[in-house]
């Protein structure tokens, strides 16, 4: 179906190019159609490419600055980050986000989100700590100009917890995310999947700072809650499901985390398929629990993974929002991982699924 949808869109594209030539606003629009539908499905290098031609064109014939030229920037970096160029897409990033403060001013929502996605893609290439320095006043300006529950704030405060996470305070990003999760609850409900997510990350970044018991009550509540909004198939819910597997063992029950790994190995194979790398790892996790080091259960034992990564945007899901011309929704895959838990990009590049938000 997915690839129908492509084939489709991308012959709506070459129609457009035969019937209104390459300059006219309709086929631009067709081909940033196509190149968004490459992304969303997953083929993220494609859209790159596809977003690269068009930020050409645009550049052309708009100006780089023109917000058309802008966007096809910011996804042709995103699509880049989320293929595995994190440094180019650092450097994309940097030039949309100087570009917007020097059209719409610092504190602009479009700039703010625009200086969002560059910190993201800092922290990817590896220095978490600039990353949150860059997005603490994104976070804060955010507050200022659209309040505490917007989409837009909820989206960067989760990025900024994230990436506080990642840089080792992981009792901050805990605190964090026990914040976004409750007040997205009172906005959005305990079951939108952005709040899911916040519990999600909030569960994971506890168990990281040491509380397993905590994270497997938040997880035990979580994942029911997922599959009635979700689905018990749904990528997201298997990565919850496996995170309670795994804190479910953190804190002391080996035989129920082996447990709900052999239903989750079943279910993963059953939906996605035996090679999928979430049924690989879910199996490898099962088999950590049952004959490796973790098998004793004892709280606390080195293993060699981690938890399916805390979300931002590498969770099960991504947390950051995309316009509708934004090429988002990235796949979420979970690398598989030595030992009973996938470390940070299942988007954390499910997230997710990553996007990032849209300029």
């Amino acid at each position: 179906m997915a690839e129908g949808r492509i084939e489709k869109l991308n012959e709506k594209a070459e129609a457009a190019l035969r019937e209104l030539g390459p300059d006219h606003p309709g086929t631009l629009d067709a081909r940033a159609e196509w190149a968004r539908a490459l992304g969303e499905e997953g083929r993220t290098a494609e859209a790159a490419a596809a977003f690269g031609e068009l930020v050409a064109e645009y550049t052309r014939l708009l100006g780089a600055q023109h917000p058309d030229a802008l966007l096809a920037r910011h996804n042709q970096a995103f699509c880049l980050g989320v293929s595995g160029n994190a440094v180019t897409a650092e450097a994309l990033a940097r030039d949309v986000a100087a570009d917007y403060v020097t059209l719409l001013g610092a504190d602009d929502p479009e700039t703010l989100n625009a200086r969002a996605a560059w910190a993201r893609w800092i922290g990817e290439t590896g220095d978490a700590g600039a990353a949150v320095r860059i997005l603490a006043p994104v976070v804060d300006s955010c507050v200022d100009v659209l309040g505490p529950v917007h989409a837009d704030t909820l989206a960067n405060r989760h990025l900024h917890a994230h990436w506080v996470g990642r840089s080792g305070d992981v009792a901050g990003a805990a605190s964090l995310f026990a914040d976004i999760a409750g007040e997205s609850e009172q906005v959005l409900g305990a079951e939108h999947p952005d709040t899911l997510t916040a519990r999600h990350d909030y569960a994971v970044w506890t168990g990281e700072s040491g509380d397993a018991a905590r994270a497997r009550d938040v997880l035990r509540s979580l994942v029911p809650d997922a599959v009635r909004a979700l689905g018990a198939g749904h990528p997201d819910t298997l990565v919850m499901r496996h995170n309670l597997a795994h804190w479910t063992g953190e804190a002391g029950d080996a035989g129920t985390a082996r447990a709900l790994l052999e239903s989750l190995s079943a279910d993963s194979e059953r939906i996605l398929g035996a090679e999928h790398p979430e049924a690989v790892n879910s199996r490898r996790a099962l088999d950590w629990w049952t004959w490796g080091p973790k098998a004793g259960g004892k709280p606390g034992a080195e293993d060699a993974g981690g938890p399916k990564g805390p979300g931002g945007p590498d969770g099960g899901k991504s947390a950051a929002k995309t316009k509708d011309k934004s090429a988002s929704k990235a796949k979420n895959a979970a690398e598989a991982q030595t030992g009973d838990r996938a470390d940070d990009q299942t988007d954390d590049q499910a997230e997710d699924q990553a996007g990032a938000n849209a300029a």
